[in-house]
């Protein structure tokens, strides 16, 4: 089980911030600028949000464990225990590559600015619903440039296994004093209140 952290869609707290890190997509011919508000994808909790290669239902890798806005990318934290983890890892050292799968759920109107110089407008998403987090093939391009796995933890340490086999101590030896007299040899234990003299 390894875990990961993937920058996944930019974030924009305030309309000027949308104006600077929003990103150009093309969505059925539709050209926009496009960006998250900070609190966008709130509600991600209540369901789970798989972890998928190329966008494939069919293709589980794993599962979002925390979702956090940080600086200018909506940030996922996710584990690989599905049964494509391995192939997911494997892409995720060959390119690292991610793109996400959302449904727009509310989006500021649209605006501009003239000091931007965008001809086309921006779409600042106000909130969201996550519906999975894709690792991609070298030869596929995320939604948004930049969109990546930025950090990998180490595995998991297995938990050392214990061996059922019972090793055999000889039970300690009962305390006592051991008494010389007369040429006989007499030892005195205790065995909790009792006193035997053998």
């Amino acid at each position: 089980m390894r875990f990961f952290d993937a920058a996944f869609a930019p974030c924009a707290a305030t309309r000027r911030s949308a104006i600077r890190v929003a990103q150009f997509i093309m969505n059925g011919g539709e050209s926009a600028y496009e960006a998250f508000a900070p609190e966008a994808f709130q509600g991600w909790g209540q369901y789970d949000i798989p972890i998928l290669i190329d966008h494939d239902g069919g293709k589980l890798a794993g599962k979002v464990t925390s979702l956090v806005a940080h600086g200018d990318w909506h940030v996922a934290s996710f584990m690989l225990d599905g049964p494509y983890a391995n192939r997911a890892a494997l892409l995720i050292e060959r390119c690292g590559k991610v793109s996400p799968g959302f449904d727009p759920l509310e989006k500021d109107a649209r605006f501009a600015v003239p000091i931007t110089q965008h001809h086309t407008p921006i779409h600042w998403h106000t909130r969201a619903k996550l519906n999975e987090i894709s690792i991609l093939s070298p030869s596929s391009s995320p939604w948004y440039v930049g969109a990546k796995v930025e950090r990998a933890y180490p595995p998991q340490p297995e938990a050392p296994r214990q061996s059922l086999a019972v090793r055999h101590q000889p039970e300690p030896e009962p305390e006592g004093e051991v008494i010389y007299g007369d040429g006989t040899l007499i030892r005195r234990y205790y065995d909790n209140v009792k006193i035997t003299i053998r």
